[in-house]
């Protein structure tokens, strides 16, 4: 029986807030084309959510091709990404927006695991209508893809501020130096504290047009939502062995992802050179092929 390919493509430019951009719902798009066209997945195996159409207008929430991307419908569209999966199977989860981290307030150790998320539309209205910012946390995407069986080779692609790995991964490769794998280590409270962001720097060049996509201000947990969170929490188990996985960010630490306009058309700098490295290996390659790929079309 030949493997089948499923696809969750997310693209939220929050069109209309002070945390607008204007390329992730082209990243989405993309990733369909690609996707389809390329590499042989079936549109009906490819969900897409975006907030608007290319055109400006805001997507109908009755729109068969396209949904939005609230955490409610993510989170269904995830259900559906990791069910009926068997040894074989091909998934890809590809998100292009904002994301954050979320200090915990309630916490004296600076040992403690950060807290990272996505962001969809609704990221700022309160969950449950009591605990402030309707975030997917890396723990929430752990816990979806800790239910897939071995034998599946899973690809997730983040265009967004991401300090750490969004979800637990035993090695990463710093593609400074591709051939050096170092242990995945979760980002600290502490490490986080030190980190040090400057959002404006593009904006000193005028020559570059491009926004960070960095949220305007960073979400603070009320040191009394910590406690439903205490209360909501579950752990996940481990990634099942032999799961492939394979996580590309768009940057670590400090660093951040980049809205950019490239040939005519506002993207994602990762993005962009992740799907032109495709294109330009012939959509066949390794994982290590096609990140020193991206580096170079990065670089030109």
């Amino acid at each position: 029986m030949p493997a089948t390919k499923k696809a969750l493509c997310i693209g939220v430019n929050y069109a209309g807030t002070d945390a607008e951009l204007r390329g992730c719902v082209n990243d989405a798009l993309q990733w369909v084309q690609v996707l389809t066209k390329s590499l042989n997945f079936k549109r009906r195996n490819v969900v897409a959510m975006i907030d608007e159409y290319p055109s400006g207008e805001m997507v109908d929430e009755h729109d068969e091709d396209y949904s939005r991307p609230t955490k409610e419908n993510i989170m269904e569209a995830l259900d559906w990404l990791v069910q009926d999966v068997t040894e074989g199977d091909v998934l890809l989860f590809a998100f292009s927006g904002h994301c954050t981290q979320v200090p915990d307030s309630s916490t004296s150790s600076e040992d403690d695991k950060l807290d990272e998320a996505i962001c969809p539309i609704d990221w700022d209205e309160f969950e449950w209508g009591v605990v402030p910012y309707r975030l997917i946390t890396d723990e929430i995407l752990h816990q979806y893809f800790a239910k897939l069986p071995g034998g599946v080779l899973l690809t997730v692609v983040i265009d967004g501020c991401i300090a750490g790995a969004p979800f637990e991964v035993p090695l990463r490769i710093d593609f400074e130096h591709p051939d050096r794998e170092i242990e995945n280590l979760p980002v600290t409270q502490g490490e986080y504290r030190e980190y040090r962001f400057n959002c404006d720097t593009w904006l000193q060049n005028q020559h570059v047009n491009a926004l960070p996509r960095r949220l305007p201000a960073e979400p603070q947990r009320p040191l009394w939502s910590n406690f439903a969170k205490l209360f909501a929490k579950d752990t996940a188990p481990p990634l099942e062995e032999g799961l492939a996985v394979f996580c590309i960010t768009a940057s670590r630490g400090q660093q951040s992802a980049l809205d950019v306009s490239l040939e005519g058309m506002p993207q994602g700098c990762m993005s962009y050179c992740l799907q032109r490295s495709l294109e330009q290996l012939n959509f066949r390659c390794t994982y290590l092929e096609l990140c020193e790929a991206m580096g170079y079309i990065g670089g030109m």
